[in-house]
């Protein structure tokens, strides 16, 4: 991860505003994303927690094809590490759910139409990489890593403040601790301002 931010760091740095033309784009806002797991082996224990997060982008959008253009893109969540829970923390209990959530990365293929009013509408589709924390067995606390697949919607402002508020839904279904079966879901909400 670090050497990603290493390569991409520069190139960010160089590039030019994007907001009206194709080309490299980044941008960088605040979020808010519900995490809700699920342990079926424990009767289908249920979790949840609400976390505030730094949110960043870069993408890159191709030449447009009348309205429509194509890209690519990855997001970035830095989360709170709000800990998960059903009334009591996740994290004491006996379920082999996950505990809480750290980071999450998202690498999409994205389309794009350019609206009448000079705005942008972008749905995308891709994977997303979790890193947290999960319960493996009673005080059996792990940092684990979970990977699955990702969509967005997302409305942009081109004219005046380059605007970008983003939804995701993010389906984790595998992980590194593959000892139980345990499910994550992830909705949120982002606003970025975007160069």
């Amino acid at each position: 991860m670090k050497l990603a931010l290493v390569v991409v760091a520069p190139a960010l740095m160089l590039a030019g505003v994007a907001a009206a033309q194709d080309g490299l784009y980044y941008g960088v806002g605040l979020g808010v994303t519900n995490s809700s797991t699920v342990a079926p082996i424990v009767d289908f224990y249920e979790a949840e927690a609400t976390d505030l997060s730094l949110a960043l982008t870069a993408g890159y959008r191709f030449a447009s094809t009348g309205p429509y253009s194509f890209g690519v893109e990855g997001n970035l969540d830095i989360l709170g590490g709000e800990t998960m829970a059903d009334g009591t923390d996740a994290c004491t209990g006996t379920s082999p759910s996950w505990c809480s959530i750290d980071a999450v990365l998202r690498l999409r293929g994205t389309v794009t139409n350019d609206l009448a009013n000079g705005g942008r509408l972008m749905g995308s589709l891709g994977i997303a990489v979790v890193r947290g924390v999960s319960e493996n067995g009673p005080g059996n606390n792990l940092d684990t890593t979970g990977r699955g697949l990702s969509l967005g919607l997302a409305w942009e402002q081109v004219g005046g403040m380059p605007v970008r508020v983003d939804v995701n839904y993010d389906a984790i279904r595998n992980d590194n601790q593959p000892a139980y079966e345990r499910d994550l879901d992830l909705v949120g909400l982002r606003v970025s301002y975007m160069f």
